[in-house]
């Protein structure tokens, strides 16, 4: 269950709000993405989703199952689903993804979509996920900078996904804190405070205090790394600081959530 303040955002999906979430379970995915897409559904908003075939899959069956048929919404035009990895072919040169065809690929779609739906139109999409699995996390960055230039020519709320397991080390090996500072908000999922509580568990045994709350982050620090709940930003701070005892303090972190879920 997500907490008001996520489901409030997944709701009501405000104009130029750009967020994200982490996510390791693709039921707790499919919670979160068919409250956005629903709702904007019903409200007549349009709605784009631009993922994998075996995600959309799960979010049209959902639908199906709180009585909305996807199909009836495509055939109108106020829905439009677009394969992630098809459609990232459309503008990625040498890995990296070119603004001008970037424009005119996603522009094309707002176009499309606003003529059939009204208010904000809602876009939920998986491609900065894909290029994060094959590594090319500079890639996505620079594609999440792009949204936020593109938001300046068309008013859109934008929904990301990560498929990211923060229990574990590989994890904070790439730039985190850059997803942080390319969106408005980071979504906490329903795991986050048992997460949280792990690590002070695991602090606790390792340096004798629980590093959530004793972790400081300085003004001078970017804001995107103050945009992730707790136990991540605490893990960020660690990996930054204490590189050298990350995996290990994870691993106990993780027996300790393990445990909680008994």
């Amino acid at each position: 269950m997500s907490s008001p303040l996520v489901s409030a955002l997944l709701i009501e999906a405000p104009v130029n709000r750009h967020f994200a979430q982490l996510h390791r379970d693709p039921q707790a995915l499919t919670d979160a993405v068919t409250l956005y897409l629903e709702t904007g559904l019903r409200r007549g908003n349009g709605v784009v989703v631009i993922a994998t075939p075996q995600h959309a899959d799960l979010f049209f069956t959902r639908l199906r199952e709180h009585d909305l048929d996807p199909g009836e919404f495509l055939k109108s035009g106020q829905l439009e689903l677009h394969d992630a990895e098809l459609t990232l072919r459309k503008f990625m040169r040498n890995d990296m993804p070119e603004w001008d065809d970037f424009r005119r690929a996603a522009g094309a779609v707002f176009e499309r979509v606003r003529a059939f739906g009204r208010g904000t139109t809602r876009a939920y999409g998986e491609m900065v996920n894909l290029l994060w699995q094959e590594g090319k996390q500079e890639a996505a960055i620079r594609l999440e900078e792009y949204w936020n230039e593109l938001a300046r020519l068309y008013p859109f709320s934008l929904f990301c996904s990560y498929m990211l397991v923060v229990h574990h080390d590989h994890a904070y090996e790439g730039p985190l804190e850059e997803i942080g500072r390319t969106h408005s908000d980071v979504l906490g999922t329903s795991e986050d405070e048992r997460f949280r509580v792990a690590l002070d568990a695991a602090s606790r045994d390792v340096f004798g205090v629980p590093l959530s709350q004793m972790v400081g982050f300085s003004r001078h620090r970017d804001t995107g790394e103050r945009r992730f709940p707790s136990g991540q930003r605490t893990m960020l701070w660690v990996k930054r600081n204490l590189p050298s005892v990350s995996a290990a303090l994870l691993e106990r972190a993780r027996r300790y959530y393990e445990e909680s879920l008994q």
